[in-house]
Parts: C-alpha cells; sequence; structure tokens
C-alpha cells in the first residue's frame, strides 16, 4: 500500500497550485492524475471546472454551477447546485484504472475531493481502488470535509500537505 498525502486548505486557499506543484515535481511518466481547474465567463465569473490531465495538459468540461448550465452534457448528475459531466468522469476514471496497472505510475492524483464523494457519487468508487492500491495518493481536500473524507475511505494514516 503506497502513502496518502491530503491536502487541505480552505476554499481558494491554493490548494490546486499545491497539488500541480507536487505533481511537476515527480520524475516524468511516474505520476498522473487530475487537477480542476475554475472556468471563467466574460465577467469573471466561475461559471464551472474543467478536469485537466496532469499528465498531458488535456482539458474536459467537468461541471457547471446551475445558473450557467448550457445544456451541453450528454449524460450528467447533479450535486447541491452542481451539474457533473458523466462523460469526464468515465474519462478520469479509465485514466486513474490504468495508472494503477501501470506499474511505472508511483503517484496519482486527485484535487477537489469531498461532499460529492463522501455521498457515493463521483470518484468515489475510484477512490476506494487507488487507496488500497500500491500506488502514492495525493487528495485535494477542503479542510471542512476533512474528517468525513477520511472516515468514509478509511483513511487513517496519512500526511498533511
Amino acid at each position: 500500500m503506497g502513502s496518502i498525502t491530503l491536502i487541505s486548505g480552505d476554499y481558494d486557499s491554493g490548494k490546486t497550485t499545491r497539488l500541480i506543484r507536487i505533481f511537476n515535481s515527480q520524475k516524468t511518466g511516474e505520476a498522473d492524475g487530475f487537477a480542476c481547474i475554475k472556468m471563467r465567463n466574460s465577467k469573471n465569473e466561475i461559471i464551472g471546472y474543467t478536469l485537466r490531465q496532469l499528465s498531458t495538459m488535456k482539458d474536459s468540461i467537468f461541471i457547471f454551477d446551475r445558473k450557467f448550465y448550457d445544456d451541453s452534457f450528454k449524460e450528467y448528475f447533479e450535486f447541491d447546485r452542481y451539474i457533473f459531466s458523466t462523460e469526464t468522469l468515465r474519462y478520469a476514471e479509465r485514466i486513474m484504472e490504468k495508472a494503477i496497472k501501470n506499474p511505472k505510475i508511483h503517484s496519482v492524483f486527485i484535487d477537489e475531493i469531498g461532499a460529492v464523494e463522501v455521498s457515493g457519487m463521483g470518484f468515489c468508487e475510484i477512490l476506494f481502488k487507488l487507496i488500497n492500491s500500491d500506488k502514492n495518493v495525493y487528495l485535494c481536500v477542503n479542510e471542512r470535509h476533512v474528517e468525513e473524507v477520511t472516515g468514509k475511505f478509511g483513511i487513517h494514516d496519512y500526511y498533511r500537505e
């Protein structure tokens, strides 16, 4: 079993920036994962998030705030005020499944783990697999969700970043 590192902090405290910095410190080809990148409209309002694969820098539209949703997802699920692309979620899960099986990958990164996963949705299923793999797992978790996330996923030994 690999190590688990929680990158925690409040909203907009730089968790994603820290996750990307740690990812970039890994040897090329030995890590993969995803970061949630804010999408803004012309008024600079946050309208949602793309999911960026860190090894390729490929962005896929992942989440819309309900009030900005444009009916662009073929399949989706809703949580709170957000609408999530099921297609993007499945794509990310396939990439992480491959990372688990790839002996060259030592570390996997996932941004924005929280209430969605605690409720059994989002990255819940793949997160259980990652935690029980031999990979080093880096998770961004809002400070207010750390106790819920560690309880739900049975994370007892972990590092804090």
